[in-house]
């Protein structure tokens, strides 16, 4: 059984990330929009603001309420030349249309991929998709030859992962969380991606020997981070991704990662 290791995957791609900027003639510029008061946002907020500062990319902060100053804002950050690229934190307040703030957002300063989770034309995919991405590369998994289940379909992880593996495996099921016949989809799967926000709804009877687990559902249970499959399945899986420790961190790396591209 292997155990990945998203702090040290995270830690090796900031540190490329970081040899590659002192070499920038201009430094890079990450503008952030947010409008709530969502606390566990804020903490991302603030690990993405640790991250930049470590790199030495700047870090701009917009706390914006109403959606037209939201939408405006975006479009004089597309304007301005010295913004490298743009983010919006969700979630977004339940007043403020979340596909009409994302389809403001430039192209190619679109560093999150939201553009892409909407199904609109970007030059980026979603930081959390690359780093199930990288975490499947680290398993050795062949994806060719695999039987894949995505189990959630949401917005931000499991529509846009399925979008990407698809035609890339032997056999793809797409599985919402409420599906009354989980364990059939997942019984003999391969490689198990999970993105519900269900604590530990993947459990080790519904698992085979010898699988592959990517856990990128995060909840807070009594003050405690976890993952949606249930610590008892890493016994029978070859590979697997912790919570917390796993995929969060790459996530994480990858946005940067995918803003430092815009300056090759």
């Amino acid at each position: 059984m292997t155990k990945f290791d998203g702090r040290k995957i995270r830690d090796d791609i900031l540190g490329d990330l970081k040899n590659q900027i002192v070499d920038f003639s201009v430094k890079p510029t990450l503008a952030v929009i947010w409008n709530g008061t969502n606390f566990i946002s804020k903490k991302y907020i603030n690990s993405k603001r640790k991250v930049a500062n470590v790199l030495n990319v700047n870090f701009e902060l917009f706390e914006l309420k109403k959606q037209q100053e939201i939408i405006d804002k975006i479009l004089e950050l597309n304007a301005e030349d010295k913004i490298t690229g743009i983010m919006v934190q969700l979630p977004l307040t339940k007043e403020i249309d979340r596909r009409k703030v994302i389809a403001a957002i430039s192209p190619d300063k679109d560093i999150d991929g939201l553009r892409y989770c909407a199904g609109l034309d970007s030059k980026f995919f979603p930081p959390v998709t690359l780093a199930i991405l990288e975490a499947i590369k680290n398993s050795g998994a062949r994806l060719v030859e695999s039987k894949v289940a995505i189990v959630g379909q949401g917005f931000l992880v499991g529509d846009p992962i399925s979008r990407i593996l698809k035609g890339q495996v032997a056999d793809l099921r797409l599985v919402d969380k409420n599906v009354k016949n989980l364990s059939e989809l997942t019984i003999d799967a391969d490689i198990i991606i999970s993105a519900t926000g269900c604590a530990e709804m993947i459990s080790s009877i519904i698992v085979k020997k010898g699988v592959i687990l990517i856990d990128a559902g995060t909840t807070e249970v009594g003050g405690e981070l976890k993952g949606d499959i249930d610590s008892s399945c890493y016994k029978k899986a070859i590979f697997y991704t912790p919570v917390p420790g796993g995929i969060g961190p790459v996530t994480v790396a990858m946005l940067f990662k995918n803003l430092i591209e815009k300056l090759k």
